[in-house]
C-alpha cells in the first residue's frame, strides 16, 4: 500500500499520526510525509531563515526513522490559505505519493488556522487529483483514496468525534523517536511558548485513547475519524493497520 499523512507543521504529523505510519512502515508499505509549512517562527533565537532550514532537516530526520518520503510545501508558517496555490500544490502532493490511503488534521475549529486549511486541502484535493483537467506535473490518479482525520491539538475532541483506534502500542518507541528528532521544539520552546512538554503531551494523547478502548494490554492509541462527506468509500476502516 502507499500511505500519505498531512500535516501544518513540521511535527504535527509526530503528534497523531506517526505510530500508525510507523505500523505501515513496519510492513513493508511506502509511507509519504507532507509538511505543508516550513515552521519559521518556532524560535525565540534564530532568524526565520535559520529555523526554517533547521526544522526542514529535523522533518527529514524524523521521516527516516521509518524510511518515509517526505514532500516539503515550504509555505509561510501561520499563512497557509485556500488558493489556487495551495490547492495544485496539494493536488501535486497527492499525485506524488498516489496513495492508498490519507491522512490530515481535522477540518474543523482547531485552535491554529494552519491545521484547519491544511485538513481543508486535504479533503478538498484528493478528489481534485482524480480529475484529468486539472494539471500538474504528475499524472492523475485513478482512485479515490479514503481521508482519515487524526485528532485535533487541544488532543480530546468532541469535533472530529473519532470511530476508529489503532493501537500503537509497538511502535511508541518509534513514535516518541520521531517527534525527539524535532529538538528544537521540544525543548525550551515548548515550555516558553506553551507552558507544555511536548513529549509528555504526546505520551498523555495515546494513553487517554488506551483507556478509552479498554483493551488489555494496550498502553497507547492513535484514534481517527473517516470522512464521511460524499463520496464515501465503503470499508475504508479495513485499510488501517
Amino acid at each position: 500500500m502507499r500511505i500519505l499523512a498531512f500535516g501544518a507543521h513540521p511535527d504535527d504529523i509526530e503528534f497523531h499520526i506517526a505510530g500508525t505510519l510507523a505500523k505501515y512502515a513496519a510492513r513493508g508499505d511506502e509511507v509519504y510525509m507532507c509538511v505543508a509549512t516550513n515552521g519559521e517562527i518556532g524560535s525565540y533565537g534564530m532568524t526565520r531563515k535559520e529555523i526554517a532550514e533547521l526544522r526542514r532537516k529535523e522533518a527529514q530526520a524524523s521521516a527516516d526513522v521509518i524510511g518515509a518520503k517526505l514532500i516539503w510545501l515550504g509555505y509561510e508558517d501561520e499563512m497557509l490559505f485556500d488558493n489556487r496555490e495551495t490547492r495544485m500544490a496539494f493536488i501535486e502532493a497527492i499525485r506524488i505519493a498516489r496513495p492508498d490511503v490519507i491522512f490530515a488534521p481535522p477540518k474543523y475549529n482547531d485552535y491554529n488556522q494552519d491545521h484547519d486549511i491544511c485538513g481543508y486541502l486535504a479533503f478538498e484535493c484528493r478528489v481534485l487529483a482524480t480529475v484529468k483537467l486539472m494539471e500538474t506535473e504528475h499524472p492523475v490518479i485513478d482512485h479515490l483514496p479514503p481521508l482519515f482525520y487524526c485528532t485535533s491539538a487541544s488532543g480530546i475532541d468532541s469535533k472530529t468525534n473519532p470511530q476508529y483506534f489503532v493501537d500503537i502500542t509497538d511502535t511508541f518507541e518509534t513514535k516518541q523517536k520521531m517527534l525527539a528528532c524535532h529538538a528544537s521544539q521540544c525543548g525550551d520552546w515548548s515550555r516558553d511558548a506553551f507552558g507544555v512538554s511536548y513529549t509528555q503531551m504526546l505520551s498523555v494523547e495515546s494513553r487517554f485513547y488506551a483507556s478509552a478502548c479498554g483493551t488489555a494490554n494496550v498502553s497507547h492509541v492513535e484514534a481517527f475519524a473517516l470522512a464521511t462527506d460524499w463520496p464515501i468509500i465503503a470499508g475504508a476502516h479495513k485499510l488501517l493497520p
